[in-house]
């Protein structure tokens, strides 16, 4: 079977504040709490359209973070990853918004991820992904949050 390639993509450094970080998918209506699970790294709304994601670095230490967003569900990329977790979420048509923990400055150096990440062209919003989270250490914690439609 062929690869599935990304149809878009970023990846970033990030500094983060507090030991975690939120996706807000375009109206979020609020956050959600990190979870006390150690099994899990993602928590969402109930409206499923704001993401918190648990970092495993103390706050202030660097953190790679790539977005794929997919056509259709891909495999996990190859790697020695030590945490795997799958989840739902909802994006609007609003700009995407990434945060460090409840601030409000910008987590990653520039440039920034696309506002528009999470929306999807000739379809009508909310629009629903099915995602995967993968976490590494290697010199830096990293973190792969692939997208595909639910």
């Amino acid at each position: 079977m062929p690869e599935i390639l990304p149809v878009e993509e970023y990846t970033g450094m990030a500094t983060l504040s507090h030991a975690f970080y939120v996706i807000g998918m375009g109206e979020p209506d609020g956050i959600a709490l990190p979870s006390t699970d150690s099994r899990t790294r993602v928590t969402a709304t109930d409206s499923r359209s704001c993401l918190t994601v648990t970092a495993g670095s103390n706050e202030w230490e660097p953190v790679k973070i790539s977005f794929l967003v997919y056509d259709r569900e891909p495999e996990p990329l190859p790697g020695e990853w030590t945490h795997t977790e799958t989840f739902t979420c909802t994006a609007t048509d609003a700009p995407a918004d990434f945060t460090t923990g409840t601030d409000s400055d910008a987590m990653f150096e520039d440039p920034l991820p696309p506002e528009n990440l999470f929306n999807r062209p000739g379809l009508e919003p909310p629009y629903h992904w099915k995602g995967r989270l993968l976490v590494a250490a290697y010199e830096v914690e990293e973190h792969v949050l692939q997208f595909w439609p639910a």
